[in-house]
């Protein structure tokens, strides 16, 4: 979902990818007559993605393979694609770049980027999201690809609600498929359990530039089948050969930064249809 939501991906054939920013601009300044003008260098810094594997094995059966339908592994192989697609999303979104994972965009966010959701209203849900664009734009962010995330909990909350004459607050835009103006993504990576204050039941919305956000794939998906090979089961190593299993293993390697952290707002605390 990252990705579809407008990521910029990069290829990074050597597993490491650096991509240059500028880290302080120039500044220039009005001058009189016949007067030199202002000096001013920009300061540059990088950043760095290193390739991050993401990976599974399933066995199945070679009876069923044999008996039942010839499309078992690909069955197989298409629960295997869209669960490491899940796994994906949700490193990308919340993960704190640790045990070999890359950070997320919660993590890549700067301190001021991270705001309070208010109680919940019509009035104050409308302005959380409005002050979660404000805020980037304050920060100088242009925003060139800016899109939303939110959990089912939150999106079911927002095509809802209705204003105290009873007309659906949000539901008509969002049918086309844009909150305040900006395209929306949904999905479940985003949790709903999040504990902030004295609650357990709370849930967050980000705000994204995608233009800033950074996937740099060294290994995009590699599906491999074996009726030989040697996997780990959770306990011990053990051989489909034996067994007359067949062994589907998927790898993906690859990484994630964000160029600006301004291009990140998230809102916390967020409560919308508990």
């Amino acid at each position: 979902m990252i990705r579809q939501a407008g990521a910029v991906e990069y290829p990074m054939p050597s597993g490491t990818l650096h991509l240059p920013k500028v880290a302080t601009g120039v500044t220039g300044g009005y001058i009189g007559e016949n007067a030199n003008p202002t000096h001013s260098n920009p300061v540059f810094g990088e950043n760095i993605l290193t390739w991050k594997k993401l990976a599974v094995t399933s066995a199945i059966s070679n009876d069923l393979l044999r008996y039942n339908s010839p499309q078992s592994d690909a069955v197989v192989r298409d629960d295997i694609v869209r669960s490491l697609s899940v796994t994906e999303d949700a490193a990308f979104i919340r993960s704190q770049g640790v045990g070999g994972e890359p950070k997320g965009l919660r993590y890549w966010a700067s301190a001021g980027s991270i705001i309070a959701a208010n109680t919940v209203s019509i009035a104050n849900v409308t302005a959380d999201l409005g002050k979660a664009i404000y805020t980037m734009l304050n920060n100088n962010v242009p925003v060139t690809k800016g899109a939303w995330l939110l959990s089912p909990r939150s999106w079911y909350y927002l095509i809802t609600i209705r204003d105290a004459v009873g007309n659906l607050a949000f539901q008509p835009e969002m049918k086309g498929g844009t909150l305040f103006g900006y395209p929306f993504f949904v999905t479940t990576s985003i949790p709903i359990n999040l504990t902030v204050a004295t609650n357990t039941d709370c849930s967050e919305v980000y705000f994204v530039n995608f233009d800033d956000v950074v996937i740099g794939d060294s290994q995009r998906l590699l599906i491999d089948v074996s009726s030989e090979a040697a996997y780990y089961n959770g306990s011990s190593v053990v051989a489909a050969f034996s067994l007359d299993q067949t062994v589907i293993r998927a790898i993906a390697e690859h990484d994630l930064v964000v160029r600006d952290s301004n291009a990140v707002v998230v809102v916390t605390g967020v409560r919308w249809g508990v």
